[in-house]
């Protein structure tokens, strides 16, 4: 769905390279100069010449913090820029990013510190400039807008409104000339085609809204085994074989694919599964995105050989990498994964740890204006570090040209840097190097001991030391599944740590959670994403630790959870907290695993874990409603990509309907007899007289048991069967089984009897109860038990209206 052009819509394209792109979107990249730039560190030590300070000077964000020298008048987020847009009858100039991206550096650069650019957008705007670390909410409702009217999206974000905050024009980077012309034009439409522009944005705002929800995709008929072979069929179609993951360039690392894969052991994986799980991390491990010095990944790579980078370091790369890793590690007990994991959190410990508690949010992609200045080497460096017989075997070793491995994004010219990566695997370079695997891993060791010493020295990125709850709810997460995958208790003594820090910091008196501890940012109740990356890290590390506490810690934020961001109508939940949060121009749900897995697919797989534990129907019937309302998307082969959390938690459900503990199979009503779970899930909760309402009967088998059919074709057998009891106020009809059941095919596993109650023209309002008998009988592979009636109450209202359909999934 697209909003309706605007005049200005197409008045001026100028979308160009965005920072930290969402890997689904194809972004054009146009060449940048950037010859003269200076682009800061995002500390507080701004390189380029000072100004006097605006008001972001008095914000706790390094990314605001980082303009406060620029002449743009910027206002953060809030009441006062609205209310000065009003007054003056100007439009806003909304500008979005982060602090590591390099981009949002560049625009900067250009743009925001050129005096001529900064009195334009001055002159026609009320500027707001928004950290989209500390305002995800924002920045997901517009760049909804945004890639719903241009196709593609990512940072810097610009966004141009009204003063009610409704968009009309939007973008991402946009060089000086580009800004100045967008101010002249939006200046004169907006005093003489002022009513078009209002009725453009007044339209886009609606539809805005009425994406929240996601795309709208038409139901799907699928089973969830048919769903899980389109995710398999989609992932194995996009797999490249050569280098890893999943596409062509810009590679991402395909954090949720390696997680969904790995859980439990592997034990979903074939062997086109486990290929492309081992293939891809061992192409990311040897690859530029891998800091072989340093320890830690990159964002991602512009190119397909996971060799040339984005240098900025992310906290929630990170944190999912290292899960998937020690999930590697636990599968094949190759020493190599567990290197990664090791000086991955070396590095974070070294270089992320905050003295106050938890780990900061990242690292900036520049060093005093260079993308990747403090990581790589030219040839001159490495051979005045290195011995005359060492430098041949490590240039060999890692990659290493005379010209440079590493080329500009733009121009694509070699600038005489190198990335350290590894063409080859170990033991192939051993071999060709004739030294033994170890005593090559023992001289790389040297070597990188020694060049991390003159890294040290060397000026270093901007660190953004934000300590962000769900990021690092996250790293709980691979602190508790490190320590148990990787057999190492100090991590699980991190997990702890970290655990105890968040939920003593990051909460009000009074329980609510907080986007930041105290004292790392502003106190901004927690959104939706940092309850559920909270809760399963809690849920982790009880997994891995045995210590009930964090459990009853991940159910009391999970019951908080569920009470205040969950739809209670359409199912799923709201990024934000009706009560809690502030009022935008849409209440969005995240189903998008952009950059971190979804919240809506984490929030059902932390509910399903929950029912699991406790075995409280709520907590499956809220993952199943949540799986329901977004059954349409993640069905669909081209949603992949972008929505394995959800497949994550669908995956989770059907393992616990196979073992009779499902949330799926807890429906309306539900009974357990001898060897049988049964749910009956009922379409809606009110019927007006005349109409006729969907049943289903689920039935789940203990393994090694079946029952007989409809029909047996041994007469001495009880077939199943599904009745109406003597004088139910509803007749029951068109009862149906499996279609693969025949005369000679008996019922077992999870199965299902369909069915639909008529209720009678002449029904009076009020509550009824409809009883169903279910006939079984229980056989073995040698014996069968005695039939068995099962007496199945269903509440069911007859009113003057239709209720509303309920179980999406079941009732098309």
């Amino acid at each position: 769905m697209r909003a309706p052009p605007s005049l200005l819509l197409t008045v001026l394209v100028l979308l160009g390279a965005g920072c930290g792109d969402d890997p689904r979107i194809p972004v054009s990249r146009a060449p940048i100069p950037k010859e003269g730039l200076v682009t800061d560190a995002h500390s507080d030590d701004h390189t380029a010449p000072k100004g006097p300070e605006n008001r972001l000077g008095k914000e706790r964000s390094p990314y605001l913090r980082q303009h406060r020298h620029n002449p743009v008048d910027w206002f953060p987020w809030g009441e006062e820029a609205f209310a000065k847009a009003k007054r003056q009858d100007k439009p806003i100039f909304l500008s979005v990013g982060y602090a590591a991206c390099h981009w949002c550096h560049v625009m900067e650069h250009e743009s925001f510190e050129d005096p001529a650019t900064a009195k334009a957008m001055n002159d026609a705007f009320v500027c707001v400039k928004v950290d989209r670390e500390e305002r995800p909410d924002v920045d997901t409702v517009y760049m909804s807008f945004i890639t719903m009217s241009t196709g593609r999206g990512g940072w810097p974000m610009t966004v141009l409104m009204t003063p009610e905050g409704k968009p009309f024009w939007g973008g991402t980077y946009l060089p000086a000339a580009g800004v100045r012309q967008l101010c002249a034009r939006v200046t004169s439409a907006w005093k003489d085609q002022r009513s078009e522009v209002e009725d453009s944005a007044n339209a886009i705002a609606e539809q805005v809204a009425a994406m929240s929800d996601g795309p709208e995709i038409p139901p799907t008929d699928d089973s969830d085994v048919e769903i899980l072979k389109t995710m398999r069929d989609a992932l194995g179609a996009r797999f490249d074989a050569r280098h890893g993951g999943y596409g062509s360039r810009p590679k991402f690392p395909p954090h949720t694919e390696l997680l969904y894969h790995l859980e439990d052991g592997g034990k979903r994986m074939g062997e086109d599964e486990r290929r492309q799980v081992l293939v891809t991390l061992d192409a990311m491990d040897r690859g530029g995105i891998h800091d072989q010095a340093g320890g830690g990944f990159h964002r991602y790579s512009t190119d397909e050989r996971w060799l040339l980078p984005h240098f900025e370091k992310m906290l929630y790369d990170n944190a999912l990498l290292a899960q998937a890793y020690a999930g590697a590690y636990a599968l094949t007990k190759a020493p190599r994964y567990k290197r990664v994991v090791e000086r991955l959190f070396a590095w974070l410990e070294r270089e992320m740890k905050q003295p106050g508690g938890g780990y900061a949010s990242s690292l900036d992609a520049d060093t005093e204006g260079e993308e990747g200045l403090t990581y790589v080497w030219t040839v001159a460096e490495l051979k005045g570090l290195l011995s005359a017989e060492d430098y041949p075997r490590i240039a060999r070793l890692y990659g290493i040209e005379e010209r440079g491995n590493f080329q500009d994004e733009a121009t694509h010219e070699h600038t005489g840097a190198n990335i350290l990566h590894w063409p080859k695997e170990l033991d192939d370079a051993a071999r060709e190097l004739s030294m033994e695997p170890e005593a090559l891993r023992s001289l790389t060791d040297g070597v990188l001991d020694k060049l991390m010493a003159v890294r040290a020295k060397r000026p270093q990125p901007g660190l953004d030391d934000k300590v962000i709850t769900s990021w690092n709810g996250l790293l709980v997460s691979a602190f508790a599944r490190a320590g148990k995958d990787v057999g190492v208790a100090a991590y699980l003594d991190r997990g702890r740590e970290l655990a105890r820090f968040l939920l003593k910091e990051a909460r009000r008196a009074d329980g609510t959670l907080l986007r930041f501890p105290k004292g790392s940012g502003p106190e901004i109740p927690g959104f939706c994403e940092d309850y559920v990356h909270l809760i399963d890290g809690l849920l982790d590390l009880a997994a891995a630790t045995g210590e009930d506490t964090w459990a009853v810690a991940a159910r009391e934020l999970t019951d908080r959870l569920n009470a205040e961001f969950q739809d209670m109508q359409g199912g799923g939940f709201y990024s934000t907290s009706a009560t809690k949060h502030e009022t935008l121009i849409a209440r969005s749900k995240e189903t998008w695993d952009s950059p971190i897995p979804s919240a809506n697919g984490v929030a059902a797989r932390v509910n399903l874990r929950l029912f699991a534990l406790t075995g409280e129907a709520s907590y499956g019937k809220v993952a199943e409603r949540t799986l329901s309302a977004f059954r349409p998307i993640y069905a669909h082969p081209r949603m992949v990509a972008g929505t394995m959390a959800l497949i994550r938690a669908l995956s989770m459900r059907m393992e616990q309907g196979a073992a009779g503990t499902a949330a799926a199979v807890r429906g309306d009503v539900t009974t357990r007899r001898d060897i049988a779970q049964v749910d009956v899930f009922v379409e809606r909760d009110e019927a007006k007289p005349g109409d006729r309402v969907g049943v289903v009967v689920r039935i789940a088998l203990d393994d090694g048991w079946h029952v007989n059919p409809e029909k047996p074709a041994d007469k001495d057998l009880i077939g199943t069967r599904l009745t109406a009891a003597e004088g139910t106020p509803a007749s029951l009809e068109g009862v149906a089984f499996p279609t693969a059941a025949s005369a000679s095919q008996d019922l077992e596993g999870t199965f299902e009897i369909r069915a639909a109650l008529l209720v009678p023209k002449e029904a009076s309002p009020g509550p009824r109860k409809i009883v169903l008998l279910l006939r079984l009988q229980a056989c073995d592979a040698s014996t069968c038990k005695a039939p068995e009636e099962i007496r199945l109450e269903l509440p069911l209202r007859f009113g003057s209206e239709t209720g509303a359909r309920r179980h999406p999934s079941l009732f098309k």
